[in-house]
């Protein structure tokens, strides 16, 4: 930082050596101008302030204590040095009384002069750097409390220095890491420490190394905030040329951007704010830029239809009841793909997974299994969709429901299927010759018919129907060829009411009709 300085004394020749013979550019010190009087430097001052005025005490007109006591008044932020032809006791108490410290006798030694404008300007830096993190800090929590649609003190009328200038635009920047919740399911939090401190470093840099003020801020651990103030002429395609190149953190760690349209009011920060932390769900758009605008036209002309859900319903619960993982994870692949090509959001998918869930979780029940113990990703209101923000978290979640399902259903299933087919074995052979249903199977066993054909089909690999057509059918074989019974009066003893039914049924499952069934075991 460079320290500007004002000489003045009522010596031309002074002022001109003093400017011309020291090296002031080594110690960072600009000499902006001379003046020659006190009144001289005071109308200098009201058009370009300086850091350090060095000036002399004894000068005709104002001199340089009167000219130190009007700067103080008037121009508070300059630091004085006094220099002085005479070792008056009065003149050093008068510029002590004043706040001056520094005070020099001549002739001066140049470097107890260099030494002190030094020692001066890097409080000045240090000062100002203060001051600056200060305002920074200040200007955070303004911009959080905006967030959150509050200022910093009801009592106070707060804008940013930043936001008082009226020829510039303003812009709301938002930067989320990609597939977030992957990230630190792999690594420490002091490793995620690291990389948000390089990344907020990365954005501010980019933009200030561009001529722009940035203040930026988490409001999230995977949401940095950056209000940019730039010229009215910066356009977002200028801002999307800088932030271009800081996206790549690491090998595997990429960043997402979205810029809000231009403002040119604090009162508006809140909408841009909004703005861009809502332009930044489309960043897991596969066929968008990482860097989102709002006039971005893939966002607009994006699929808004959804697959549908009783699909998906369907080939779920055959693959849940049936215990084929490999199916269950076909159907997950198949069921990501939809959203994909649909160019689902985030919020939309989960949105999605719930209502599947919820209908799911009901065929579980009406099925009979408890789902004590049952996992529940789904049951929340709501999800972090900045730390679950890409379709591989979406994928990871609905995997992790469905396997606990299906971890359900078989622990449920496994226990039941032993005693079930005993017990529906001796009731069919005991009753195949009425006119049973399943459901009324299932009434004897206590469970429900839903419930009672998957558990059923489990275990027999077949249907109820066709397992009992099968046990009819043989009985119906065993007695055409070991009794004289005529046809139709076998049919009735085994079940069937109707003659022709049975005939079709039996050549179905035996290849030949009844009566050349019994040809054909009585020629053998």
């Amino acid at each position: 930082m460079t320290i500007k300085m004002l000489i003045v004394d009522d010596e031309p020749i002074i002022c001109q050596g003093l400017r011309r013979t020291i090296s002031w550019e080594t110690i960072g010190v600009e000499v902006v101008g001379e003046a020659y009087d006190g009144i001289e430097a005071l109308a200098f001052l009201e058009h370009c302030p300086v850091d350090v005025v060095l000036t002399d005490v004894n000068m005709e007109g104002m001199d340089g204590l009167e000219l130190a006591k009007e700067l103080k008044q008037r121009f508070p932020q300059s630091r004085v040095i006094i220099v002085s032809g005479y070792d008056h006791f009065e003149y050093a108490r008068q510029a002590l009384r004043l706040g001056i410290e520094d005070y020099l006798l001549k002739p001066v030694n140049i470097d107890e002069l260099m030494g002190m404008v030094q020692r001066i300007g890097e409080e000045i830096t240090q000062e100002r750097k203060l001051e600056g993190e200060q305002e920074v800090e200040r200007t955070r929590k303004w911009l959080m409390g905006q967030l959150q649609q509050r200022v910093i003190d009801q009592n106070e009328d707060y804008v940013p220095l930043m936001m008082t200038t009226g020829s510039s635009s303003y812009w709301m920047i938002a930067t989320q890491l990609s597939d977030y919740a992957e990230w630190t399911r792999r690594s420490s939090e002091e490793k995620r420490r690291e990389k948000r401190s390089l990344w907020e470093i990365n954005v501010d840099t980019a933009l200030r190394s561009s001529g722009l003020e940035t203040v930026s801020f988490f409001q999230h651990q995977n949401l940095l905030l950056s209000l940019v103030v730039g010229p009215h002429s910066m356009s977002a395609k200028d801002l999307h040329g800088i932030l271009s190149g800081v996206l790549k953190l690491s090998e595997d760690l990429d960043l997402h951007a979205s810029i809000s349209r231009p403002f040119h009011s604090s009162e508006q920060i809140h909408a841009s704010c909004m703005e861009a932390i809502s332009l930044l769900h489309y960043a897991v758009l596969s066929s968008l830029a990482p860097i989102i605008f709002h006039d971005e036209e893939l966002i607009f002309k994006r699929s808004h239809r959804l697959p549908e859900l009783i699909v998906w319903e369907k080939n779920l619960i055959h693959a849940l009841f049936q215990e084929n993982d490999v199916e269950l994870r076909q159907q997950i692949d198949e069921i990501m793909q939809e959203f994909r090509e649909s160019g689902s959001l985030i919020k939309e998918i989960w949105q999605a997974f719930q209502e599947l869930v919820i209908i799911l979780q009901r065929r579980l029940r009406a099925a009979g299994i408890d789902l004590t113990g049952y996992l529940n990703v789904f049951h929340s209101q709501e999800i972090d969709l900045l730390v679950h923000n890409s379709y591989r978290a979406m994928e990871s979640l609905l995997r992790a429901e469905l396997e606990s399902m299906f971890s359900l259903i078989n622990n449920s299933l496994t226990g039941k299927n032993h005693w079930l087919a005993d017990r529906v074995k001796s009731y069919i052979e005991a009753r195949y010759n009425k006119d049973i249903k399943a459901s009324e199977v299932a009434a004897w066993l206590k469970i429900t018919p839903n419930y009672f054909s998957i558990l059923f089909k489990q275990k027999f690999g077949k249907g109820f129907a066709e397992y009992l057509n099968e046990v009819r059918i043989e009985q119906a074989k065993a007695k055409l060829s070991g009794t004289d019974d005529r046809v139709f009066e076998i049919a009735e003893s085994v079940g069937y009411k109707e003659y022709k039914y049975f005939c079709s049924i039996f050549k179905t499952y035996t290849g030949v009709t009844p009566t050349q069934y019994r040809k054909l075991v009585h020629s053998t």
